[in-house]
């Protein structure tokens, strides 16, 4: 995923965020590690999983409306596993799942 660098997006507290494919991160947190980056490339195997980004971003809203951010699915899974290397070559369809 390509990385693009500003001051706005995200919100301060958070190093990056998966936005339609691209990872937008805070300019201070440059580079980004290889948790954060494996972090938002869990994000966008969700996204596909879902249908794409539009699908993706509907699914988080509501589980973020229901639960809070601490409780969502997409966030669990990636969470758990953003240290592992080899996580996405070996992660399981629909992994999330698991988190609901």
């Amino acid at each position: 995923m390509k990385v693009k660098y500003n001051r706005w997006i995200p919100f301060k507290g958070f190093a990056a965020m998966a936005f339609f494919g691209v990872i937008l991160a805070r300019k201070e947190c440059k580079p980004l590690s290889p948790i954060t980056l494996r972090h938002e490339e869990i994000h966008q195997a969700q996204a596909r999983e879902c249908g794409g980004w539009w699908r993706f971003y509907w699914k988080y809203l509501r589980f973020w409306i229901l639960c809070g951010y601490a409780e969502i699915p997409f966030e669990l899974e990636a969470y758990a596993n953003e240290a592992s290397a080899t996580y996405l070559q070996n992660r399981e369809p629909f992994a999330w799942r698991k988190f609901v």
